[in-house]
């Protein structure tokens, strides 16, 4: 019986470590069939993310800094090579920001004010 995510192809970006919300939303789509691809935020947790990704196949694991729009076009660029132009899931789990930054809605906080 094929998995509630078979064929589905997704993007997840936020893994830090095993114990990340975005780790663990990415083993639940893979064990539900889902093919997804990593992004990392600096060489420190590279090794990590690598690690993880490997652990359920990922296609793509590639550096992005979110603050960059260069970086965010070049990412889709290779997700979309990678899954032949598709994308059926974004997990999005990036950021800290400080708590004055937040007191109004979430959608308005500044991208810059974002500590990565």
């Amino acid at each position: 019986m094929a998995g509630p995510f078979e064929g589905k192809r997704g993007l997840v970006l936020g893994v830090a470590n095993r114990r990340s919300i975005a780790w663990a939303i990415a083993r639940e789509l893979a064990a539900g069939g889902a093919s997804l691809a990593f992004t990392y935020q600096g060489e420190r947790i590279e090794p990590t993310v690598c690690e993880l990704a490997a652990s359920v196949d990922a296609p793509l694991v590639t550096e992005c800094d979110v603050r960059s729009d260069d970086d965010v076009a070049r990412v889709f660029a290779e997700v979309g090579e990678a899954f032949g132009g598709e994308l059926d899931l974004l997990v999005h789990s990036v950021a800290f920001a400080a708590a004055e930054d937040l007191e109004g809605r979430f959608t308005d906080t500044p991208r810059d004010r974002f500590w990565l």
